[in-house]
């Protein structure tokens, strides 16, 4: 089997500490990695993410990142259409030098791809709320719901854009990639304590987006300019949500209603015959996403054609959250999935990296790349890094990415390359 592509994201405080040439040569002799992208607008986790601490960083045991700040140069004038600024990082050990550029300056000398990720988030959610509280998604009572930005609201899009053309347009790179938070999906809805639950109960994730976003202003004009009942939808979805919720608000009315629809068998479909605002709200949620991923992608390619904007999908129902990925195909030129079954010791066997690629290819067609990662992280072992390899390889896909570099150990590193021999991957540019 022939692949594109052989990814690994690397974080600014990586580099830093191990030094850019330890962590690009590490990646490219042990997985043979032919593409590497910096994490250039980063939210805030702890790292390494699921190790408690790093496997091989000589400076530091753990990193606390600040939230959504920009280790690498850009042009404010990029910025004259938003309240939204850059915000970049206070960390004196980060400030002198410009993280993208290192990368791909020694990414170049290495004839390797090289690449950019606006992360979850990008931009500080706490500064958000003190100084612009508009920008983020509202839920059906009006409250924030952090870490959201609403990508109908105009403000928030002109940042969005203006990040993706700036980063395109003054550094030299092949990707831009972002796996930015879309619309809020709200937590999958359980079956009251007494009745069993189903893990596998798509109602409950379906009918967890009346929790999620976002009902503000900005959306509401937007439902209403192109043709949607907005107040009558969210009338509808304020009653489904006090049906649902009816214990918890003590709706003592709803309870019964509650108990029968969480303890059926009602299908997705059986749902939106009966709301159908539901559905109204999730087709107005999904043409949202794909203005906003078409307006991004005319950003992108004003800074430079050549350059492929990549959506690193991280969602388990993406749906949900409005990203429906045949309505967004035209505009995109490839998908990473970042499926991480093996940090958690596969227990599915690979079923929903397996389904979840599968649902990404008949959505963007066959000619578009898409891109499977894999987690060389704690629980993984070197046997289930190489049986993921393996399966993958049956899947049609163009490329692999690691999960990440900061968390992996050097016997995981090398299982990748292992499992692509064993698999019989070979790398065809």
């Amino acid at each position: 089997m022939f692949i594109k592509e052989v990814a690994a994201s690397l974080y600014p405080w990586d580099l830093a500490d191990e030094g850019v040439e330890t962590c690009v040569d590490n990646v490219v002799q042990r997985s043979l990695v032919n593409s590497v992208y910096l994490v250039g607008i980063m939210h805030k986790e702890k790292r390494p993410l699921t190790n408690l601490f790093y496997p091989h960083n000589t400076k530091r045991k753990f990193y606390l990142p600040e939230d959504s700040r920009i280790y690498y140069r850009m042009d404010e004038n990029n910025f004259k259409n938003t309240p939204l600024k850059p915000l970049y990082t206070t960390r004196g050990f980060l400030q002198e030098k410009d993280w993208l550029d290192e990368l791909t300056v020694y990414g170049r000398k290495n004839n390797l791809k090289t690449g950019a990720e606006i992360s979850h988030t990008f931009f500080d959610c706490e500064v958000a709320k003190r100084d612009f509280p508009d920008v983020l998604q509202k839920n059906i009572h009006g409250d924030i719901i952090e870490r959201h930005y609403c990508c109908n609201n105009d403000d928030v899009k002109e940042y969005m854009k203006a990040i993706f053309y700036d980063t395109v347009k003054n550094h030299d790179i092949d990707f831009i990639q972002t796996c930015m938070m879309l619309f809020a999906t709200g937590e999958p809805v359980k079956a009251p304590w007494f009745m069993e639950n189903d893990p596998e109960n798509k109602v409950g994730a379906l009918l967890g987006v009346v929790k999620g976003g976002c009902f503000c202003n900005h959306c509401r004009k937007k439902a209403i300019d192109t043709g949607y009942d907005w107040d009558k939808i969210v009338n509808d979805l304020k009653g489904l949500e006090q049906l649902v919720y009816a214990t918890a608000y003590h709706n003592l009315d709803s309870v019964m209603d509650n108990h029968l629809l969480m303890g059926s068998d009602l299908l997705e479909t059986g749902l939106l015959l009966e709301y159908p605002s539901l559905y109204q709200f999730l087709e107005f949620r999904m043409n949202s996403i794909a203005e906003l991923f078409k307006e991004i992608n005319i950003s992108i390619k004003s800074a430079n054609k050549k350059v492929d904007f990549r959506y690193n999908n991280y969602l388990k129902y993406p749906e949900l959250a409005g990203l429906d990925f045949a309505a967004v195909k035209d505009y995109l030129d490839s998908v990473r999935d970042s499926d991480y079954s093996e940090q958690h010791g596969a227990p599915d066997r690979f079923k929903r990296k397996k389904n979840t690629l599968l649902k990404i290819r008949r959505g963007i067609g066959y000619d578009k790349n898409l891109i499977a990662a894999f987690a060389p992280r704690p629980n993984a072992t070197p046997e289930l890094v190489r049986e993921s390899i393996k399966i993958l390889s049956t899947l049609g896909i163009d490329g692999l990415s690691l999960g990440h570099y900061d968390g992996a150990t050097m016997e995981l590193l090398d299982a990748v390359k292992q499992g692509m021999q064993e698999a019989g991957i070979e790398i065809r540019i």
